[in-house]
């Protein structure tokens, strides 16, 4: 499995629903991004990853690289 991580940041790319949740109930602004590796959106091709990593490279302005993660629980 591929995952985008902004290295920039230092967090992953993400569109859980959960933390999308969590941040409109406090109120907060959700950028897609998580530091938990296993909210991380997964790909299971590395082409799709790395065309993800471009379009939020290209939209943040901040460096993204395809990285190679375990299938840990959610």
């Amino acid at each position: 499995m591929f995952a985008v991580l902004n290295v920039t940041r230092g967090d992953f790319y993400s569109e859980s629903p959960t933390l999308k949740n969590e941040f409109k109930r406090a109120g907060m602004r959700w950028d897609n991004a998580s530091i938990i590796p296993a909210f991380a959106r997964r790909y299971t091709r590395f082409k799709d990853a790395l065309r993800r990593s471009q379009k939020v490279s290209n939209s943040t302005g901040c460096v993204c690289e395809v990285v190679v993660i375990t299938d840990l629980p959610r």
